[in-house]
């Protein structure tokens, strides 16, 4: 799902309309060999090709297309080789701010040699820099991050159009998504799992649904703290708030797992608040009250003492 080094050259060739056997002779390439490539990048959302004889070429006309074409012009001394494979993906997970090595390598979805590896290319560039909390984008190349975004998001984008027509991407990372349709297709379909609050029935609370059903892909099952995550990532009020209490101290939970996953959705605030109040501590509204919380686990678990000490991998 990423950008091959093949696929990038090629795209940067394509400045304007252009027939594909001219293309071939610019690339030196067979026709074949282009062809291939071609439909590769119509399939991601970056070329258009119309006719047959002659097949002209055109560069979709969308924001990461525009970016790449922006990037070329403003950094011509940067190999834009830099923008394919795992760097993509390591670059969409940093930000200009620093962050640790697990949160980027959780983010980008690769090994840790991988990362390492990807790091230390990044860095030689001078595109990353690094600082005791960690790595980030330097402001200079900020840029490179932002496309590295919009390509994920495009190509997730695709991909919940192929799910529903009538979807809609509501959260996008590095070759991972959720998405929302009014449309129920099962508890799996693929790789494509129920999530949030609609999949809490799974584990002791069945919710009345709200209509709206949220996706998350890739994925074969999830776990309870995925679910969880998933939840409070799509809303933070106090429904959402009040059954994730619940539901923690009705069935108890990974806190270790819970907080490496609030990390990579961007959530850790929000989780932080939650296990303070679940060891005892009050917060405000929309954090329910105690009342509420004891009587619904009453009603859907007989009773909720779990409270999840020390239980932290």
């Amino acid at each position: 799902m990423t950008l091959t080094k093949a696929e990038l050259k090629t795209l940067l060739a394509i400045e304007e309309p252009i027939k594909m056997i001219k293309l071939a002779s610019k690339l030196g390439l067979s026709k074949g060999t282009l062809s291939a490539l071609l439909h590769s990048l119509e399939k991601k959302g970056l070329v258009e090709l119309e006719g047959k004889k002659p097949m002209v070429v055109r560069p979709a006309n969308n924001k990461v297309t525009q970016l790449l074409r922006r990037i070329a012009i403003d950094f011509p001394h940067v190999n834009p080789e830099v923008l394919t494979g795992s760097n993509l993906k390591v670059i969409s997970a940093l930000d200009v701010k620093p962050q640790p090595l697990w949160v980027i390598q959780l983010k980008a979805n690769v090994s840790k040699a991988t990362l390492y590896r990807v790091l230390n290319e990044l860095m030689e560039r001078l595109i990353v820099g690094k600082k005791e909390e960690g790595y980030f984008v330097s402001e200079r190349f900020a840029l490179f991050k932002v496309f590295a975004d919009e390509y994920f998001y495009l190509q997730n984008s695709i991909k919940v159009r192929g799910f529903d027509p009538n979807a809609s991407l509501v959260w996008s990372g590095v070759e991972e998504l959720i998405l929302a349709t009014g449309t129920f297709k099962g508890k799996s379909l693929g790789d494509f799992q129920l999530t949030g609050l609609s999949r809490f029935s799974d584990f002791g609370l069945p919710l009345i649904s709200s209509g709206v059903y949220h996706y998350y892909w890739p994925a074969r099952e999830l776990s309870l703290e995925e679910v969880v995550v998933h939840a409070l990532r799509l809303g933070r009020d106090a429904r959402e708030l009040l059954y994730t209490i619940v539901l923690l101290k009705g069935k108890g939970f990974n806190e270790g797992k819970l907080k490496r996953l609030a990390a990579k959705f961007g959530i850790s605030n929000t989780v932080d608040d939650l296990l303070e109040y679940l060891k005892g501590m009050n917060k405000p509204y929309p954090f329910p009250s105690r009342e509420e919380v004891e009587e619904l686990c009453r009603q859907y678990f007989g009773g909720c003492d779990y409270d999840n000490e020390g239980k932290a991998d």
